[in-house]
């Protein structure tokens, strides 16, 4: 019998996003509040029935599937912003839902850039990328 070393487990999504907003605040105090999280995939708490209610209502505020977990909103020369999905270090394409790749699309259209990363460290390079860094 081998001893294989302990694999450090993946982190969650959740953590590699807090790990990036903790980052980018710290890179980039001058746009402080300007990476801002979309809570559209937010699990909510109560019954099902309060669950169900609670989505119906934040439908009609605006609530959209699909739309990207974080946006930066900072303009280049190129782009009005950056839209990204965030995804937790290994996961595979059809992680990507289809409203979230239909979402890209519209974004994209619309003259914004989205990019999906796996992770803290896809997303501060996709960030330090739309800066030009």
């Amino acid at each position: 019998m081998t001893d294989k070393p302990a694999r450090a487990p993946i982190p969650s999504e959740h953590a590699e996003q807090v790990a990036v907003i903790a980052w980018f605040r710290a890179q980039y105090p001058e746009l402080r509040g300007c990476l801002i999280a979309i809570p559209n995939g937010a699990h909510l708490a109560g019954t099902i029935i309060q669950r169900a209610k609670k989505v119906q209502r934040m439908k009609s505020e605006g609530l959209t599937p699909g739309v990207a977990d974080l946006f930066l909103m900072a303009t280049t020369g190129t782009h009005s912003g950056l839209w990204i999905e965030m995804k937790r270090v290994k996961f595979t394409p059809s992680d990507v839902s289809k409203e979230q790749r239909e979402f890209q699309v519209r974004a994209l259209t619309q003259g914004y850039h989205a990019v999906v990363c796996g992770g803290f460290e896809a997303a501060r390079e996709a960030i330090k990328k739309y800066f030009g860094e």
